[in-house]
């Protein structure tokens, strides 16, 4: 999960802030981890479906605005 989330913020910010900001991230999960007491389970996070989802409604506004995908009546 961890190596996905670095490719797609290494795309979107630069190799510092990805580098940067992966760290923050395995912080906060091992803060979370050490004050529960609790063990690390891989979420197995699938970020390319996440960012489909997230960006498929703004992108269908987008062809449709631009006649790409005509709107029926």
């Amino acid at each position: 999960a961890f190596q996905e989330k670095f490719k797609s913020l290494l795309v979107r910010r630069g190799r510092k802030r990805a580098i940067f900001a992966l760290a923050h991230k395995i912080l906060k999960i091992i803060f979370v981890l050490l004050s529960r007491g609790d063990y690390y389970r891989d979420a197995a996070t699938n970020y390319e479906k996440l960012t489909v989802e997230r960006n498929a409604p703004r992108w269908m506004k987008m062809l449709k605005k631009y006649g790409y995908i005509t709107v029926a009546a």
